[in-house]
């Protein structure tokens, strides 16, 4: 229940200012809805997973009091279109039955490429757009903590000590190594320090993941998205010229994943300092622990990529321990893929 909110994180942050008028009504109606008061003062409030489940359980309640109707296990198989006049007046759904109305609002996720297919058919003009991409990185999160907090960062006990465990957020231009030498902004994204990496695949053959956290943050795991931005003309060499090339370089991407992992959804996996230097840990250097549930095996992920993807990764891992000494370790892997945000 809830879609993608329910394997949110729950880092309510946002970039037009946390104390606007628009932003608190957002915060006090979690609030009512059964979220802590504190995160109406917290500077980086967070709610966690399990919480987020049982506020949007709370919310569906309220809206069905008063009228609102929702409609579980079924998906749109496509839109009802008024001939002639192009109007959207309602969708059909898998099941065959159909919902009307005046208005159709789609909050179309990542699992939703049919429909991509189907407002392309009915002639909805689309065009690809800028994608980010890259892997999962996972720490242990006392690393993270004695990085960002030296030896304040022993007071953090898991999540239950007199500091909150520690997270970070990086951002660099760097070089992606291509015949233009071209640069490219690569950076961290959907931090969950003490947390875990969860598949979010919608097709056992196309491996994806996502990071997320519970509310205490208890896990003896850190783990981040590290992407790099690929553009529309990036994808040509793969997928032509067709408006969908950004969906279908993805479905590439998450296939290839999924046959290094070996099937059944388990995720290949690479010490960051096998990644830099191309080659795959050999199996006397240990078993790679992670939080993932499903499994891993050691993969070569530096060749799951095109080349300017893999070498603009490199440059910021280089870049990234920079900033963070520490932050390129032996322990440390990048885990799975494809971790794929929208710009």
């Amino acid at each position: 229940e809830g879609g993608a909110g329910t394997w949110s994180d729950g880092k309510l942050t946002t970039r037009i200012g946390k104390n606007s008028e628009e932003v608190r009504s957002v915060l006090q109606r979690l609030v009512a809805f059964g979220a802590p008061e504190r995160i109406l003062v917290d500077g980086k409030p967070h709610l966690g997973t399990d919480r987020l489940v049982r506020i949007l359980k709370s919310l569906r309640q309220h809206l069905e009091a008063r009228g609102a109707r929702f409609v579980f296990n079924c998906s749109v198989a496509d839109l009802l279109v008024e001939p002639g006049g192009g109007r959207v007046a309602g969708v059909r759904l898998a099941n065959g039955s159909e919902l009307l109305g005046d208005k159709v609002l789609m909050g179309a996720g990542h699992s939703a490429r049919s429909l991509y297919a189907q407002l392309l058919s009915h002639g909805v003009a689309l065009e690809p757009k800028p994608i980010a991409v890259g892997f999962r990185v996972e720490h242990p999160q006392d690393l993270i903590n004695r990085i960002q907090f030296g030896e304040f960062g022993t007071l953090c006990e898991r999540g239950s000590g007199k500091v909150p465990v520690a997270d970070y957020r990086l951002a660099v231009q760097v070089q992606d190594g291509g015949p233009g030498a071209g640069e490219r902004s690569c950076y961290s994204f959907c931090m969950c320090p003490g947390g875990q990496i969860v598949p979010t695949s919608v097709r056992p053959d196309e491996l994806c993941v996502n990071g997320m956290s519970f509310s205490k943050r208890q896990s003896q795991w850190a783990n981040s998205a590290l992407v790099v931005s690929v553009t529309p003309e990036d994808m040509r060499p793969l997928c032509g010229d067709h408006p969908l090339r950004g969906v279908e370089w993805q479905r590439i991407m998450e296939r290839r994943a999924a046959e290094m992992g070996g099937g059944d959804l388990v995720a290949p996996v690479q010490r960051v300092t096998d990644f830099l230097a191309g080659r795959v840990g050999l199996e006397e250097e240990g078993v790679i622990e992670s939080s993932y549930r499903l499994g891993v095996r050691q993969a070569a992920c530096h060749e799951l990529y095109p080349s300017f993807v893999t070498e603009a990764l490199r440059n910021a891992l280089r870049e990234f321990d920079r900033l963070m000494p520490g932050f390129v370790c032996k322990g440390e892997a990048v885990r799975s893929l494809p971790s794929i945000a929208r710009q």
